[in-house]
């Protein structure tokens, strides 16, 4: 795929000069006043139907990427992609699927196929594998030290397959919930205790086995095409869910049955067993994938401390959107259709807004000159697919990995009401927290505690793909608090994720208002996070107590 920014020149916007911020001649603490016109005009660009909803691998997101590449370019950041002279680095992916004719299990001599009792999940590393292996029940397939727990301990899985149950052992905290409970989490454990292959065990009776192995298992998705550094499925080559009839076969002539673990591991004062299970099991699967690439675009202001400049803040927002509604989605959840509407998903808040954001702190930066510290600005590909393009970038780099000192994310900004507070994931696991307090005070904006733990927010955005390379991060999103009666306590927040996420709706100059002042307000507060870091003679670190610190912080 050819990035042909020149091409694009002409569609700069005529708004985007240096000429609306103005450097302070006092000695007062700058504050930044982004232009509204600029955040708007970013954002009518990218969320226009031109775009036709910038899905990975789309024409539509090329056009974006070489926007975004000739704003940063017009801007004067320089260029810090792959090649010389290039804004993008290359992500590659691939669009596949589980080979339903070919996947099955073969357990006590009898042969299941895809979707009877059973469904086989494509790979992205092993294309084809047929594994046979004794069976090991692991409980839930938690490793957490900092909870006491590992359901490892006492198992030697070298060489088996692994069955687990769905979930994690009541009393974590959600953000360390979501991080245990993540199928590549729990893959990845397997994988460094020497499994070869993963079995969840769930609930679902044969007939939902054979609407999930129809529906979900047979559905092109998408993942990057090689390993970026350690990958949980290097050594998994086959994994699959399971119902309770197969289930309740692999537990027969054990210690316990799969009924009596289910009693004890969800009991008032539960405990976890984990023991061998006398049987085992062949796995084959086969993936059918397509290979494509998209870039991650990616603009640098160099540092101007000697002893600074090296090390890199990574400010990072993700440009791609979940494109146009298929027929499989129409209804499901996902991108909702109706008659009247053009089957678009523009993703106007979800993420032209952060791009838009994104830009614009950096022409404040660079209107207020260099910072001590590197800052690159990295628009983010196939965020939607699964946190790929940061995923890809985090391991692999355009800079030395080593010189990333910290993450700060824009996804989705809920620019949609006059916001009184913001929320900055992360702030409680490092020295970026007391920074983030400072800079929303420093705009009248309250800090608040996450208001709706029970989504894992901070598990679920780019950001996280930093953290577990371990580079303290930030995640900053519009709090419940507004001076409107209309939308505080959550109103316009929730309004907006109950009505118009991942929708058609999340566009311009329909039923949903978007809010460009707000916009700028967010852009503000942002400029304030980031320029703090890059300027402080203070090293971005985790705090001694943080999980995920402890978890994933590369040893001195």
């Amino acid at each position: 795929m050819k990035y042909l920014v020149p091409v694009l020149a002409g569609l700069a916007l005529t708004a985007c000069d240096l000429e609306g911020l103005q450097t302070s001649a006092s000695n007062e603490p700058f504050t930044p006043d982004v232009s509204v016109e600029n955040i708007e005009a970013h954002i009518r660009f990218l969320a226009s139907d031109y775009m036709g909803g910038r899905d990975a691998g789309s024409d539509g997101y090329e056009i974006a990427a070489n926007y975004v590449a000739s704003q940063m370019r017009l801007l004067g950041l320089e260029p810090a992609g792959d090649g010389e002279n290039s804004y993008f680095a290359a992500v590659p992916m691939q669009d596949m699927r589980a080979d339903g004719e070919f996947n099955q299990l073969t357990f006590n001599g009898q042969t299941y196929g895809q979707g009877d009792g059973v469904v086989i999940w494509a790979n992205p590393i092993h294309g084809e594998a047929e594994i046979t292996g004794e069976l090991v029940f692991a409980g839930y397939g938690v490793s957490a030290a900092n909870r006491g727990h590992d359901d490892y301990a006492d198992l030697d899985v070298e060489g088996k397959i692994v069955v687990t149950m769905n979930g994690v052992p009541a009393g974590f905290p959600s953000e360390e919930r979501a991080h245990h409970n993540s199928g590549n989490t729990k893959r990845a454990v397997a994988a460094a205790r020497g499994a070869i292959g993963m079995i969840t065990v769930n609930s679902m009776t044969n007939e939902q086995a054979a609407g999930w192995a129809e529906g979900f298992a047979s559905r092109e998705f998408t993942a990057l095409t090689s390993a970026t550094g350690a990958s949980p499925f290097d050594n998994i080559q086959a994994h699959a869910t399971v119902g309770t009839m197969l289930g309740t076969a692999f537990f027969e002539g054990a210690e316990m049955s799969l009924e009596e673990v289910r009693a004890t591991m969800s009991a008032d004062e539960p405990t976890y067993p984990v023991f061998d299970l006398p049987h085992s099991v062949t796995l084959r699967q086969r993936t059918l994938s397509e290979s494509f690439a998209d870039p991650n675009v990616v603009g640098m202001i160099r540092g101007t401390d000697p002893e600074l400049a090296d090390e890199y803040v990574v400010l990072t927002a993700h440009l791609d959107h979940i494109g146009q509604v298929s027929e499989f989605m129409r209804g499901s959840g996902g991108c909702r259709s109706s008659d009247e509407q053009d089957g678009i998903c523009n993703g106007a808040v979800d993420n032209a807004s952060g791009i838009s954001i994104m830009l614009e702190t950096a022409r404040t930066f660079l209107a207020q000159g260099a910072p001590r510290r590197s800052v690159l600005f990295v628009a983010l590909a196939a965020e939607e697919k699964g946190l790929l393009g940061s995923e890809h970038f985090a391991r692999n780099p355009t800079v030395p990995a080593d010189a990333m000192v910290a993450n700060v994310n824009l996804d989705m900004p809920v620019i949609v009401y006059d916001f009184a507070d913001v929320v900055a994931f992360g702030s409680d696991h490092s020295n970026l927290g007391p920074i983030a307090s400072r800079a929303a005070a420093r705009m009248d904006i309250a800090v608040s505690e996450d208001p709706i733990p029970e989504q894992s927010l901070f598990v679920r955005s780019d950001h996280y793909n930093f953290v577990r390379v371990g580079v303290p991060s930030l995640f900053l999103m519009t709090g419940f608090a507004s001076p409107d009666p209309r939308w505080d306590g959550g109103e316009g927040f929730m309004g907006f994720l109950n009505t118009y996420y991942h929708r058609q709706t999340d566009q311009l100059d329909g039923e949903l208002e978007v809010l460009f002042d707000q916009g700028a307000k967010f852009a503000n507060i942002n400029y304030l996070i980031a320029r703090e870091i890059a300027d402080s003679d203070e090293t971005p670190a985790w705090n001694e107590d943080s999980f995920f610190g402890n978890m994933f912080a590369a040893e001195d």
